[in-house]
């Protein structure tokens, strides 16, 4: 799957229905915009939730023009709330999806719920709660939560909360979710389907003026957003351009996004970590057997190198240098490359070698997806820190 990078999130070059297609088989979504990604250049949980997100797709028509500012353009934009309503009518028929709203004020979600059950006529919407303020730090109602929606038999989470903390609760606790298969952040959605909150008019959601609607309606609330808090984004995607957008990432981050650690191992890490502080990350992670050396040394010591460069390199040459593939297992996928039309990625995937979420990684970061045969894109400086 193809992706961009904007600052420091490789956002999914997908159509809406791609997408939905693609959820049938489950997943997480989020849907990024230029506060989030103002918000992923501070808040370091904010970005360790990204990582474990499946699908991320864009939310705003600021990034599409930015994505073209940068030279590959993103395909589509898919807001939470076009999506949400694609996402109902998509599935109207299909008696296997059923969704529980989360988010809102008191009595929204239920309105919500009403309205969508009669669009599509059925029972799709089989429950709906309005969570008190302040709600994701009190454990005891996140458990009472957790248990309402289980016990709906929904199988779809549309949590419409606010970001960053939609983002965050859906990854804190998925994992508890027995019967839910597609978790998906929503925003003001909810709002939006019970009718409580106008959306902009169509023309100005078109050119990228849907911003500017909201900040008309609730000023007192997102001028600031707006304003003030959103305007480094463009300094920072002009740094890009110019190759000198620098940002620290975690060598744990930057594992999860590759696909190589889980979350759970991640916290693991930190907790030995913590009793042994003299201990790098990378080395608990070798002695936990969970990587191979080379592999650490890769994406600690060589990644930085490789984004400096800007010449074309097979993406096999990446996968050795990281430990992830050896010579005759190179040699083979090439060999069948000539039999068959498939990229070397797509083989080293079917063959369960290597996860597809390392070759995104290594396309997003490594190659210029637009032009397979041009110099190797390097987008980003990337300093890693090793001392989590």
């Amino acid at each position: 799957m193809e992706s961009v990078k904007i600052l420091n999130v490789a956002i999914d070059k997908l159509a809406t229905k791609d997408l939905l297609e693609k959820l049938k088989d489950g997943g997480v979504v989020f849907t990024p915009n230029v506060d989030h990604l103002v918000k992923l250049q501070k808040d370091s949980d904010f970005f360790d939730v990204y990582s474990q997100a499946d699908y991320i797709v864009c939310d705003s028509k600021v990034l599409m023009y930015v994505s073209h500012f940068l030279g590959n353009s993103i395909q589509e934009k898919i807001s939470g709330s076009d999506l949400f309503p694609a996402f109902y009518q998509y599935y109207r028929d299909d008696e296997s999806m059923k969704i529980f709203l989360l988010g809102a004020a008191e009595g929204v979600a239920e309105q919500a719920r009403q309205n969508i059950n009669a669009r599509v006529g059925r029972n799709m919407v089989v429950a709906a709660h309005s969570p008190s303020y302040g709600f994701e730090k009190n454990e005891a109602e996140c458990q009472r939560i957790i248990e309402i929606i289980n016990q709906s038999d929904a199988t779809v989470l549309a949590v419409g909360v606010g970001a960053p903390k939609q983002e965050k609760w859906i990854c804190k606790y998925r994992d508890q979710l027995k019967g839910i298969k597609v978790f998906l952040a929503i925003g003001a959605t909810i709002d939006f389907e019970a009718g409580c909150t106008k959306r902009s008019p169509r023309w100005m959601s078109g050119i990228g003026l849907e911003w500017l609607y909201r900040l008309m309606q609730e000023p007192e609330r997102l001028w600031k957003r707006y304003l003030v808090e959103s305007l480094p984004f463009f300094g920072l995607v002009l740094r890009q351009k110019l190759r000198l957008y620098n940002y620290k990432i975690r060598i744990g981050n930057l594992l999860q996004q590759a696909g190589l650690l889980s979350g759970d191992q991640v916290s693991i890490v930190l907790k030995i970590k913590q009793e042994n502080p003299d201990l790098l990350f990378g080395e608990i992670v070798a002695q936990q057997g969970w990587l191979k050396p080379e592999t650490i040394e890769f994406f600690a010591e060589i990644l930085p190198q490789l984004l400096e460069r800007h010449r074309q390199e097979p993406i096999g040459e990446y996968l050795k240098l990281a430990g992830l593939l050896d010579e005759a297992q190179i040699s083979q996928i090439l060999q069948e490359q000539q039999q068959v039309n498939l990229r070397f990625g797509e083989i080293a995937i079917a063959k369960g070698w290597v996860k597809p979420k390392t070759i995104k990684f290594i396309l997003t970061n490594f190659k210029d997806e637009t032009n397979p045969g041009s110099e190797t894109k390097a987008p980003a400086n990337l300093n890693l820190n090793e001392a989590i």
